[in-house]
């Protein structure tokens, strides 16, 4: 299992888009991501990032004529 610091969520690494680490220190404050802290290091899993991301995105809307 890799676990992803949050520079490397910062980096955009692994096919991720890059996310600031405030925006990942206020999703984290509010309860909108999982993550894990080891002593006193913050890790994620890629895949609950990638959950995080299918629960936001939005389609785009159907214009009518």
């Amino acid at each position: 299992m890799e676990w992803l610091t949050p520079q490397d969520i910062a980096d955009g690494i692994n096919g991720l888009p890059p996310i600031p680490i405030k925006t990942q220190n206020t999703l984290r404050s509010k309860r909108k991501v999982k993550y894990t802290k080891i002593g006193r290091r913050v890790v994620y899993k890629k895949e609950w990032w990638e959950e995080y991301i299918e629960q936001h995105t939005r389609e785009p809307e159907t214009k009518a004529d």
